[in-house]
C-alpha cells in the first residue's frame, strides 16, 4: 500500500487520536483512509447533484423553446396561480 506524508494541524491530530483512544479506529491510517473515503463520496454525491441541476435546467429550457410555459404580469399573479 502506497504511503503518503501528512502535514495536520494540532487540532486535527488531537482529533485522530480521540478516535483512536476512542476504540473508533485501531490506528492513524484507518482514521485517514476513512477520511478520505468520506471525503471520496461526498464529492460522489456532488458530482451527482450537479448533474441533475444540469438535467432539470436542459429541461426546462427545452420547455421554453417548446413554448411550454406561462408569462405572468408580476409576482402576485404568479403566487396567485400557485396558491389556488
Amino acid at each position: 500500500m502506497p504511503t503518503q506524508n501528512v502535514n495536520i494541524t494540532d487540532e486535527l491530530e488531537a482529533f485522530v487520536k480521540n478516535q483512536i483512544t476512542g476504540g473508533h479506529f485501531k490506528n492513524v491510517s484507518e482514521v485517514h483512509r476513512a477520511a478520505l473515503s468520506l471525503l471520496a463520496r461526498r464529492e460522489e454525491e456532488r458530482s451527482l447533484r450537479i448533474e441533475k441541476l444540469r438535467q432539470e435546467i436542459q429541461f426546462g429550457l427545452d420547455d421554453v423553446e417548446a413554448g411550454r410555459y406561462t408569462e405572468y404580469d408580476s409576482a402576485e399573479a404568479l403566487f396567485e396561480s400557485i396558491t389556488e
